[in-house]
């Protein structure tokens, strides 16, 4: 203090910092009042401003970190729930609130150990914590004691009868045990006790739906969408089961009735746009959007559903323009962000990386830590071959989401480009690590090491993982696979033993031992393994034509042929023998009988694709083309629309080439079904081969963006050629070289990678390329082209 200051001025000043501090004690508890009242009012945006308040007043209070969590986890947002709820935590170790529900994440994410670590704490403190014992049941079932687990969640819930997860976790259980009946007792217990609850009404009637009681379902969902007509999740179980049950025309009124009950609420115009879309409406989808939108235009979350929706039927131009116009017009800075990286999205699908960057940098400015905007800068980077950045973005995402296998995996890609394939591992594994129960993570641990070859390596790997999963089947089935690679057949034929012997009621191990005892030559062993493999077979077609061909290979096609009439003389309408009889008829050129057969798989099981295709495969060998269209003609009178039988017909045409004919069909699947995969790289294939009309090849490269980011390279291939068709050829090389590295067998590649390179003036390697290709045994529809062009060569 100065020497010089009045003795009233510093009291002055002492009263003011008391009266401050005291304010602000006050402020964060008003504001801590408001924000739990507004959650218990069921106003969570309210209630998340309130304790965001508190926040900025005291940036180490827990307590408003801990009610953010419960927001959160209330939208199954549970990335940012956890990391709330982590922080609550942190800042008060000795709360036990957030504990639980922390405990609760990890369970979900497969952590059991840090799950069952948090929930001893909590126990240990407080015995009698009801959230904790209820997770203490959920880890006693996953250990595989699930009595334990049922005394546990009895005794809560004759102290907490109104606990309803209570009744839920034990009907879950009693499901797992094939205890139905307990099941559905549990959930109607519970209703008894909390008559208004919603959710155990909701999986009474889903019970009831798998129980095969859909008028029971019905019943029950009708009731509660009755009692609240604007609830979108209800609404949304009654339209599944109509759809389920192909009542259409209900369905469809059921989310028509959704919107008038609630109109301002934009779910129920996705809801219907998307049933639309999906039974075959696309355009009636994107008119009920645009009226939407018409009448609520600053619904920025309709706008992004319409947006979307055009992006998704092929109108990429139509979609850029709706996500520029909200781009322009939304005052909503969350929602500009979402359609900015929507649209560079869109952007870097059609190639045009430099525009995706310019607005993905747009939304960075604006939000550093947009993980959707630095995934895509990644990816941006890595199409660039710049590894530095694409390793800063995906470092970046980790920071938030850390279990993120996808990131993972990308950042491991981001090393290897780099050339530190020791990192790309320390990232896989990081991966696999998080996710120890997640086959899928270890998977691409396995496969990167099998690319790196180091088998033996990938071979352990595997082996750690089956410590903890011993019973995993794709597991167990992938480690025979290595086991043949490594030529270690007496291994592999334990593997598949241990196979058979972990899940006996399923059909895999046998047919996969049948597999392997006939790739050893040895069929009599085979056979043997084909018939229990078909006594446990629901779809009995695979090991049916197993045993036909294991008694072919031991010279006996009369054992064959009794075979398939014993079953036939067991069942006279079984579509699958004469499927096969068809099939060994005619490897006897036995035409007629092989036709007669197939006649009689299509009449005992119409709605089958593959005897309509075995036909008119067989028709069309022989010639008779109107036949065999009048075949697929009858498939489509029997099962209209099918994607199957009308992709059959395009194959059919496009081997006549008739390409007109193709097309139509191409169309009519697409029409259906927008996002058919392998519909869209056909018709981009076929558009693209009349490079003189413009608005085939516009429509060819906008079906093409579509495939971008596969890595089937029968696509990238599609993508590239359609570059190369519309004079690309730099950027078209680009792609071919992926599909030929993909698979450098198949001679279309090849072909299509060479004539990439001899217009980009590299002659020597088109000559190698379309050398290769017109040297292989197997035939492509432009094989005479390649001659044309290696002879100029």
């Amino acid at each position: 203090m100065h020497p010089q200051t009045p003795k009233r001025l510093l009291i002055a000043s002492l009263a003011l910092s008391l009266t401050a501090c005291g304010g602000a004690e006050s402020r964060k508890a008003e504001h801590l009042k408001a924000g739990i009242k507004h959650l218990e009012e069921n106003k969570p945006d309210k209630a998340a401003v309130d304790f965001k308040n508190v926040l900025q007043i005291d940036p180490k209070a827990a307590k408003p970190y801990y009610y953010l969590g419960r927001i959160e986890e209330s939208r199954n947002n549970w990335q940012q729930a956890f990391g709330f709820y982590q922080k609550a935590a942190e800042l008060d170790p000795k709360d036990l609130e957030p504990k639980p529900r922390l405990a609760r994440i990890y369970l979900m994410g497969g952590d059991k150990d840090k799950a069952r670590q948090l929930t001893r704490e909590v126990l240990a403190a407080e015995p009698a914590n009801t959230d904790a014992r209820i997770l203490n049941s959920s880890l006693a079932n996953l250990d595989g004691d699930s009595d334990a687990a049922l005394r546990e969640l009895v005794e809560v819930g004759r102290e907490q009868p109104h606990r309803t997860e209570v009744y839920l976790a034990r009907a879950l259980i009693h499901d797992q045990r094939k205890e139905y009946d307990a099941a559905d007792a549990d959930l109607r217990e519970g209703i008894a006790q909390n008559p208004e609850d919603t959710g155990l009404q909701l999986a009474l009637g889903r019970h009831q739906l798998a129980a095969n009681h859909p008028e029971e379902a019905e019943r029950i969902f009708r009731s509660l969408v009755d009692k609240q007509p604007a609830n979108m999740e209800l609404r949304q179980q009654l339209v599944a089961l109509y759809i389920r049950q192909k009542r259409l025309d209900v369905a469809e009124a059921q989310l028509r009735e959704a919107i008038a009950a609630k109109p301002e609420d934009s779910r129920g115009y996705a809801l219907l746009a998307d049933f639309l879309a999906k039974t075959g409406h696309a355009d009636q989808a994107i008119g009920e959007l645009q009226r939407a939108t018409a009448a609520y235009p600053a619904n920025a979350v309709i706008r992004l559903d319409l947006a979307t929706l055009l992006e998704k039927t092929g109108r990429a131009d139509d979609a850029a323009a709706a996500y520029t116009a909200l781009i322009e017009q939304t005052d909503s800075m969350p929602d500009r962000l979402t359609a900015q990286t929507r649209l560079a999205l869109l952007r870097f699908g059609e190639g045009k990386a430099d525009e995706a960057q310019h607005l993905v940098d747009q939304v960075l400015k604006d939000n550093p830590a947009d993980n959707q905007a630095l995934l895509l800068q990644g990816k941006i980077a890595l199409k660039r071959r710049d590894p530095q950045k694409a390793i800063a973005s995906f470092r970046s995402i980790l920071k938030d989401q850390p279990a993120s296998v996808e990131v993972l995996t990308l950042l491991a890609g981001a090393h290897l480009l780099d050339g530190k394939p020791a990192l790309a591992r320390e990232g896989l594994e990081n991966a696999a690590a998080v996710r120890p129960d997640d086959f899928a993570a270890s998977k691409l641990l396995v496969e990167f090491l099998i690319r790196q070859k180091e088998p033996d390596t990938a071979l352990a790997k595997l082996e750690d993982f089956l410590k903890h999963n011993p019973e995993q089947i794709d597991a167990m089935n992938l480690k025979a696979d290595l086991l043949l690679d490594a030529n270690r057949p007496e291994a592999a034929e334990a593997a598949f033993k241990a196979l058979k012997a972990a899940h006996p009621e399923h059909p895999i191990g046998a047919f996969r031992l049948a597999r392997f005892h006939e790739s050893r030559n040895n069929p009599r062993a085979a056979l043997a393994e084909y018939e229990e493999a078909l006594a446990k077979s629901d779809n009995d077609y695979e090991a049916l034509k197993g045993i036909v061909s294991a008694q072919l290979a031991l010279k006996q096609p009369n054992a064959a042929l009794q075979r398939l009439n014993q079953v036939l003389a067991a069942n006279p309408k079984h579509p699958t023998a004469y499927l096969l009889l068809g099939m060994f008829h005619l490897d006897r050129k036995q035409e007629a009988q092989a036709i007669d057969a197939l006649h009689k798989a299509i009449a005992n099981s119409p709605h089958w694709p593959l005897p309509y295709a075995s036909l008119a495969g067989l028709l069309e060998r022989g010639g008779r083309l109107d036949d065999a269209v009048a075949v697929y003609r009858d498939a489509l009178t029997a099962m209209p629309d099918d994607p199957a039988v009308l992709a059959e017909l395009a194959h059919h045409y496009e081997r006549q080439k008739d390409y007109p004919n193709a097309i139509a069909q191409y169309d009519r699947i697409l029409a259906k079904s927008s996002d058919n995969l392998p519909a869209i790289n056909n018709l981009a294939n076929l558009l693209s081969l009349d490079t003189a009309n413009a608005a085939n090849l516009q429509r060819a490269k906008s079906l093409a963006r579509r495939l971008v980011g596969q890595k089937d390279p029968a696509f990238l291939d599609t993508i590239g050629w359609v570059d190369y068709q519309a004079g690309d050829y730099g950027k078209a090389r680009e792609t071919l070289q992926q599909a030929v590295a993909a698979n450098d067998r198949e001679p279309v590649f090849l072909f299509h990678l060479g004539m990439a390179a001899l217009k980009t003036g590299d002659r020597d390697q088109a000559r190698e390329l379309i050398g290769k290709a017109v040297a292989s045994e197997r035939q492509f529809a432009e094989l005479d082209q390649a001659r044309e062009v290696l002879r100029g060569l």
